[in-house]
C-alpha cells in the first residue's frame, strides 16, 4: 500500500484557520458519480443531497439538459459540500491519567466505550494516554502531552465513502489503519502537513514551539511531497522532518534497541529496565502497555541514558516497547517484549538496645506486594555476603533479634520468598552495613 503526505506552507494564521481551511477544501472538492439504471438527477437530490433544490447546481455544472433523463454510465461531477452525510463514531478503547475530551466548549468525563464525535478534541496530560478505535478496527493512540482534534468522522450518503480526519495540534499520534475502500479517506494532519493513508502503521508528531513536524513509516510506503516540486518516497523504516515549507531527505530510522535481561521479573517498587547502547541514538523511548498492540499504554519515559525507571504498576503480564531517537528527533523502529510484574520489594532497618548488660540488635524488614512469604536472613563480615556468620532460613516474621555481636563491621540482607499463583519468587533486599564500636 502507498499513501501520500502533502506538506503545506506554514502561514501566520494557520493555527487559527484549521476549521475554516477544512470548510474551504470541502467547498471546492468534487465527487465523481457514474449514473446507474433508474437514476435521475432529481432522484439523487432527494436521496443524497442536503437540499433537493441543489440539483440545479449540479445540472448547470455538468451541462445536463434534462435532469430526469441521463444516460446510464455518464460521469456526473457533484460538489462535495452539497451531499448529505451521517456521523461515524469512534470509541474510547482505553485511557489512563489526565485525559480531557472537549465537546462544543464543554469538558466531558472520559470512560471506556465512550463515543468520540466529529468536532471533539482529546488532550492528554503528563504521563497520560488514550486510544480510540473505529468501526473498521483502525485505531488512533495519543501518548502524554498531546492534543488532537477530530475534524471529520462521517459517511457520505451517495457513495458510502467514510472520512476520518484527525488534526495533531500538539504532541504525537500513532495510527494503525485497516485497508480502506477505494473512496475512503484517513488523514492525520498537523499545521504544516497532511498524512493520507491507505492501510499502514505510522506516527506523526508536531511541535508547535519549533514549528517542526515529523512522520515515521513503520509499515507500508509513503510519498511525501513538499511545497514546490520536492517529493520523497519513504518506504517502511524511513522517516522525514518538515520545518515550515522545508522537507528533509528520507532518513533511515534507527533499528530497535535491545533490552538487557528481557525475561527478568520486575519485582521492585518501580519498574527498572536496562538497554544495550545503540549507535546513533540520542535518546530512548520506553512504553508500558497491557496489550501487545499498545492501545492500552499505562506509562512511558524518554531517557538519554540506557537505564530507565517507570512508575509502579499492578502485578500481572505486561508488555514493554523500546525505540531509539536519533539526532533529528526521528523515533526509530521498535521492539516489544512481554514481562512479568510481581511486586516483592523488600528493605530493612536495624536498631540497637541494651537488656541485662547485653547489646541487642533488632533487625526489621518491610515488604511490598501480595502473596504468602518466608524470609531468609544473612549476616556476614564480607560486603558480598560471602561466608555468612548467620544464615537463618524459613523465617515467617519480619524481624529478628541478634544479641551481643562483637565490635566490627557487618553486612546484612534479607531474602523474601513469595508464594503466588503456584510459583515461588525471590528477591534480596539491598545489602546494609552495620558498624559496632567497642564499649568505652
Amino acid at each position: 500500500m502507498r499513501w501520500r503526505l502533502l506538506l503545506l506552507p506554514l502561514l501566520a494564521a494557520t493555527l487559527q484557520a484549521g476549521p475554516a481551511s477544512a470548510q474551504r477544501s470541502d467547498e471546492t472538492a468534487i465527487v465523481v458519480y457514474h449514473m446507474r439504471k433508474g437514476d435521475s438527477l432529481y432522484d439523487l437530490a432527494q436521496r443524497h443531497f442536503r437540499r433537493i433544490e441543489d440539483y440545479v447546481v449540479v445540472q448547470r455544472l455538468n451541462r445536463i439538459r434534462n435532469p430526469r433523463r441521463i444516460a446510464i454510465g455518464r460521469t456526473v461531477r457533484i460538489p462535495k459540500h452539497l451531499l448529505r452525510h451521517e456521523p461515524v463514531a469512534a470509541r474510547i478503547i482505553s485511557f489512563r491519567g489526565n485525559v480531557q475530551l472537549r465537546r462544543e466548549g464543554r469538558l466531558l468525563a472520559v470512560s471506556p466505550g465512550m463515543a468520540v464525535r466529529e468536532g471533539d478534541e482529546l488532550a492528554t496530560g503528563a504521563n497520560s494516554f488514550v486510544s480510540m478505535g473505529l468501526p473498521d478496527r483502525s485505531a488512533v493512540a495519543l501518548p502524554s502531552q498531546s492534543r488532537v482534534t477530530v475534524r471529520r468522522l462521517r459517511k457520505m450518503s451517495l457513495t458510502g465513502a467514510v472520512e476520518r480526519l484527525f488534526s495533531v495540534e500538539q504532541g504525537r499520534a500513532k495510527a494503525v489503519v485497516s485497508p480502506l475502500g477505494e473512496e475512503d479517506e484517513f488523514q492525520i494532519s498537523t499545521p504544516i502537513s497532511v498524512s493520507a493513508v491507505r492501510g499502514t502503521e505510522f506516527r506523526v508528531r508536531y511541535d508547535a514551539a519549533t514549528e517542526r513536524a515529523a512522520t515515521e513509516t513503520l509499515s507500508g510506503e509513503v510519498t511525501m511531497s513538499g511545497a514546490g516540486e520536492t517529493s520523497r518516497d519513504l518506504p517502511a523504516g524511513f522517516g522525514a522532518v518538515a520545518a515550515g515549507a522545508e522537507l528533509s531527505a528520507p532518513v533511515s530510522l534507527l533499528p530497535a534497541p535491545r533490552l538487557v535481561s528481557p525475561g527478568e521479573i520486575q519485582n521492585e517498587r518501580e519498574l527498572a529496565f536496562a538497554l544495550e547502547p545503540l549507535a546513533g541514538a540520542e535518546a530512548y523511548r520506553v512504553q508500558i502497555a497491557q496489550d501487545a498492540g499498545f492501545l492500552e499504554v499505562v506509562a512511558e519515559a524518554v531517557t538519554q541514558t540506557t537505564e530507565v525507571r517507570l512508575p509502579p504498576i499492578e502485578d500481572g503480564t505486561w508488555f514493554v516497547r523500546v525505540a531509539a531517537i536519533d539526532g533529528r528527533g526521528l523515533e526509530g523502529m521498535y521492539e516489544t517484549y512481554g514481562f512479568q510484574r510481581r511486586l516483592n520489594d523488600i528493605s530493612g532497618t536495624v536498631a540497637e538496645s541494651r537488656a541485662g548488660g547485653y547489646r541487642q540488635y533488632l533487625f526489621r524488614w518491610r515488604v511490598m506486594g501480595d502473596g504468602e512469604r518466608q524470609y531468609r536472613f544473612q549476616l556476614s563480615r564480607q560486603e558480598d555476603g560471602g561466608d555468612p556468620i548467620m544464615d537463618e532460613v524459613g523465617l515467617t516474621e519480619q524481624h529478628l533479634v541478634v544479641t551481643d555481636l562483637p565490635p566490627g563491621t557487618y553486612y546484612w540482607r534479607v531474602m523474601a520468598l513469595q508464594f503466588a499463583d503456584g510459583e515461588v519468587h525471590e528477591n534480596w533486599s539491598p545489602t546494609e552495613r552495620l558498624t559496632i564500636s567497642a564499649d568505652q
